[in-house]
């Protein structure tokens, strides 16, 4: 089965334009995005699930900061990791909300016709892989829920 790898092509088309519209603050993150990317593989073939679960470390490495930011004070600072974290969330998938995350867990349970807190671990991977990106501790929540 041959895996999507369209976002790593992606990424570098974005990353060419940025450079030659001269966009520094695009062209940094991409780097950025891309380093990270090729840090995990060398050779950049990794599937889209997996590189969406980098960039979606890269953006809480980012709220964090924005975070320690604004406790310091440090307000231009935050103003421009926010400016980052948006250029990141470009290249995630649309977050799901807290019912829609439940939904989700309700499917898996119901296809895998789980009924007890045992089977947990085949819940979470499952909702995890269908929807790469997604809160896992919400995951984790819903299911300890529905599984009671």
């Amino acid at each position: 089965m041959e895996e999507k790898r369209e976002l790593f092509n992606k990424i570098n088309t974005d990353l060419q334009s940025a450079l030659k519209a001269r966009d520094e603050l695009r062209l940094s993150v991409l780097r950025m995005v891309k380093s990270k990317v090729l840090y995990a593989n060398a050779r950049g073939d990794l599937p889209d699930a997996d590189i969406i679960k980098i960039i979606n470390k890269y953006g809480k490495d980012l709220k964090e900061s924005i975070e320690e930011f604004g406790k310091v004070g440090r307000k231009d600072e935050a103003a421009q990791v926010e400016k980052e974290l948006a250029i990141v969330q470009e290249y995630l998938p649309k977050e799901l909300s807290p019912e829609e995350i439940k939904a989700l867990v309700q499917r898996v349970v119901t296809e895998l016709g789980t009924t007890s807190i045992r089977d947990m671990g085949k819940v979470m991977k499952e909702a995890l892989a269908k929807s790469p990106g997604v809160d896992a501790k919400l995951v984790n929540q819903f299911v300890r829920e529905i599984l009671k």
